[in-house]
């Protein structure tokens, strides 16, 4: 394993590992009852993803970059796509359980959002630096 994507990997870990522990915190305190036991599959479907996506970037980096914009532009959209169908068919399946499950999705998603993108910014802004 290179080493962009070893340190990716301890980062994601450390940030998803924080998520777990303030979610942890807010289940067993504020949202007692109503904190969706989905959260903890949400958490591990916006791990996947994420790992997923950016070993993607880094592959289609090397190269061409062209190949990169393109893979980039064409992995968010699927991606995207791919989330609203995730939430339009559990939501259709699992009515009663819809909204609490819409803001958990809601709110990992644009903190795994938040990460990708200050991740990969680093990472490519690093590559684009010349070298001494």
């Amino acid at each position: 394993m290179n080493k962009e994507l070893t340190g990716f990997i301890r980062n994601l870990f450390i940030f998803s590992a924080i998520i777990a522990i303030i979610a942890y915190v807010l289940s067993i305190s504020l949202l007692n009852d109503n904190f969706p036991i989905v959260a903890w599959f949400l958490l591990g479907f916006f791990v996947i993803a994420t790992f997923l996506f950016h070993y993607g970037l880094l592959k289609s980096s090397k190269g061409d970059p062209k190949k990169f914009v393109r893979y980039y532009m064409s992995a968010t959209g699927i991606k995207l796509f791919v989330y609203m169908l995730f939430v339009i068919i559990y939501a259709l399946i699992k009515r009663t359980e819809a909204v609490p499950f819409l803001i958990s999705f809601c709110a990992l998603y644009f903190l795994y959002l938040i990460f990708e993108v200050i991740t990969a910014q680093r990472t490519f802004q690093k590559k684009s630096e010349p070298k001494d």
